[in-house]
């Protein structure tokens, strides 16, 4: 067989086959010359055809987008509710702007104006002295980037994953390019170059194709400081496109996100178009933000009556406060979470970097009021029926699959750290609110059998509550603003938290695994959170009228606790027997539903209530509603028995007679509290 046949592969032989068979005359460099221009061309052929179907499939989405000219100076809310196919729909009890539902369909983020994804660079942009125009755009099949209305990230230069250009702005040139693909590597590479640039160079980040599968933690945490806000968002087959600045202090306002429910579709391409001051300055953003966003919302009273800023820290004189990620659990009630992140500015000791609001849904006025104070946000997908197959999902079930999902995300967002704030977004801090915790952390740490530390006391009623350097222990887990432990939280409630759909609410799955435990919560007897929820999945108003309007909230910044000492169960033990011991019974043969039945003082009393057995506490729930104490479901804040609260200025313990305590204390001529409305079922053994 000829070498020409060997190198025949099938067919007839191709010209460039016969010319590497030629075997007259030796290889000259003439043949060479011949030979590379040959495949020059072919390689140049490749790459026009490869354009040519780029630019095919781009026009072919582009038919399918909505175009809108929108300038570059919109209301970014605005533009995203006009770019929806349906309007918003009024909600005038709550306030609340409600999501069109187009996002049902498709989740879409535009942070700062959507403008038309175009083929060409942007060239007609005059921007302002110490500025650069930025256009970046993401899609499933393209990655583009230009500056100046120059390309500098071309087409052939991307690929899977992200795709980042490092821009000097002051001489408006771009550095280095660089491709991760992030589909199937963590971006350890992509971390090394961002930690070595230099402060103030801009970063243009946009993903193409899937960038999210691999993308580590330390990635994503890296980008969030570049001022990142969605990037903890980006998911399966997302575009996203970001600019940021290596230094920046706040949070940059140029970042678009869109995704697809449907995870076996791609989602539309976005695009960011923007002149970019040489120095990203947040203030200047949030105060065109603050206009356009008072031009779109209600009810929000001062916050939008004077210009707008975001507050200063206050900084704790003395000793450093403890620091701890601050988890706030939120949904769409944009007006209470406003009137939340205000009150956290007022409290010494707020670091707001640790701030991570976990949004159940993608409500555009709770994204707006976050992007008001410049604070982290992280978004789920809306938790509701649709997304599961059981037909029992309910509000418990919603609020449990967010609470979850929100802790989860937080301890891998804070690996190393030891305590979490968890909040909810109806809840206002006291001004004390890290003072208090910094001085139970020691206590949390030394005693074993403490699960938490709670910001709030059930019965801390103005008629109930009186001394804010008080401190009690309980069974009964209060939740509304707490510090938990990562090592219980790990080892005993993440394990056994129930799977969807029970109807099985999140707090009562708590209190019967810490109870089964052994496992008790420190609160104060003035509390340091106030609930101004109004309306949510279980509250209404009366309901609010009736056991929240009248709660106590700590005034001062500081407040001494005191008896941290006694806290642990046996000591708390020993302070329960000592006080019952010295405490004045009061007159059990008076009706505690007579308003006078306590006199205003400063006493140190007992109630004794009845039982039949140490376990049982249906007369305390009876006294309870008769002092306007909780007394929905049981009695909150017992220990052994026994709830020590405030009474009309006394200090009152509500001792059960056959706990130890009743045993031992209760006076033989004291005939124990029965309320008239349980006292036949208790006579009847019900």
């Amino acid at each position: 067989m000829t070498k020409a046949r060997r190198l025949r592969l099938r067919g007839p032989k191709s010209r460039l086959e016969r010319f590497l068979t030629w075997k007259k005359g030796p290889l000259t460099t003439e043949r060479l010359a011949i030979f590379l221009i040959i495949v020059l061309c072919y390689i140049n052929a490749q790459m026009i055809l490869a354009i040519y179907n780029e630019n095919n499939y781009i026009e072919q989405e582009e038919n399918n987008l909505p175009h809108i000219d929108l300038g570059f100076d919109v209301n970014p809310i605005a533009q995203h509710e006009a770019d929806q196919e349906a309007g918003r729909e009024n909600n005038e009890s709550s306030g609340q702007a409600a999501v069109p539902p187009a996002l049902n369909e498709e989740i879409a983020t535009h942070v700062d104006g959507d403008p038309v994804i175009t083929e060409l660079c942007p060239t007609q942009v005059t921007c302002p002295d110490n500025h650069v125009h930025i256009y970046a755009e993401s899609g499933p099949r393209k990655a583009k980037v230009c500056l100046n209305g120059k390309e500098v990230l071309p087409a052939w230069k991307t690929g899977r994953g992200i795709n980042l250009v490092v821009i000097n702005s002051e001489r408006a040139t771009a550095g280095s390019v660089h491709n991760f693909d992030t589909y199937q590597n963590p971006g350890t590479d992509m971390v090394d170059i961002l930690k070595n640039l230099n402060d103030d160079r801009i970063v243009v980040m946009v993903a193409q194709d899937e960038a999210s599968a691999a993308l580590s933690a330390e990635a994503k945490l890296t980008i969030e400081k570049l001022g990142s806000t969605l990037v903890h968002d980006l998911g399966w087959r997302n575009s996203w496109a970001f600019v940021g600045q290596v230094g920046i202090t706040s949070v940059s306002p140029y970042e678009a996100i869109r995704s697809s429910l449907d995870s076996s579709a791609w989602p539309d391409p976005v695009a960011i178009s923007q002149c970019v001051p040489n120095k990203i300055d947040e203030a200047e953003v949030l105060a065109s933000s603050h206009k356009e966003f008072c031009a779109m919302y209600d009810n929000y009273g001062e916050f939008c009556k004077k210009t707008w800023a975001v507050p200063q820290p206050i900084a704790r004189p003395g000793e450093a406060l403890l620091t701890y990620p601050i988890a706030i659990i939120a949904g769409d009630r944009g007006s209470y979470l406003r009137q939340v992140l205000s009150a956290f500015y007022k409290a010494p000791g707020f670091v707001p970097e640790n701030v991570i609001v976990f949004q159940d849904g993608y409500s555009l006025e709770t994204f707006a009021v976050v992007r008001q104070f410049g604070i982290r946000l992280v978004r789920f997908p809306k938790t509701d029926s649709k997304n599961h197959a059981e037909d029992t999902f309910n509000h418990a079930d919603h609020i449990a699959t967010n609470y979850k999902r929100s802790l989860d995300a937080l301890w891998a967002m804070y690996p190393s750290s030891e305590f979490a704030f968890i909040m909810e977004d109806d809840l206002i801090v006291s001004p004390d609110f890290f003072d208090y915790f910094n001085q139970l952390v020691p206590v949390l740490r030394a005693d074993k059998t403490l699960f938490s530390a709670s910001a709030w006391n059930d019965n801390g009623y103005g008629h109930s509550a009186k001394d804010p350097t008080m401190v009690y222990r309980t069974e009964f887990f209060p939740g509304l603003g707490w510090l938990m432990s990562k090592k219980y939280w790990l080892e005993v409630v993440e394990p056994s938290w129930p799977k969807c759909c029970q109807g099985y609410s999140w707090d009562l799955f708590m209190r019967d695994v810490l109870k089964g435990r052994g496992l008790d919560t420190l609160y104060p007897d003035v509390s340091r959170t106030y609930h101004i929820g109004k309306t949510g999945a279980n509250v209404f108003n009366q309901f609010f009228n009736g056991y929240f309007r009248e709660h106590a909230l700590a005034k001062d910044s500081h407040y001494k606790l005191a008896g941290l000492d006694k806290l642990d169960p046996k000591s708390y033990s020993d302070l329960l027997s000592d006080l019952i011991s010295r405490a004045k019974p009061v007159d059990h043969e008076e009706d505690p539903c007579d308003q006078h039945f306590i006199t205003e003082g400063e006493d140190l009393l007992v109630l004794y209530y009845y039982q039949r057995d140490s376990r049982e506490s249906k007369q305390a729930l009876a006294v309870a509603g008769c002092l306007n104490l909780w007394n929905v479901d049981k009695v909150r804040g017992m220990f052994n028995g026994v709830l020590r609260t405030h009474f009309r200025g006394n200090q009152l313990l509500i001792v059960g007679s056959m706990t130890k305590y009743g045993k031992k204390y209760m006076p033989s001529d004291v005939n124990p509290i029965r309320i008239a409305k349980y006292k036949d079922e208790l006579d009847a053994g019900h």
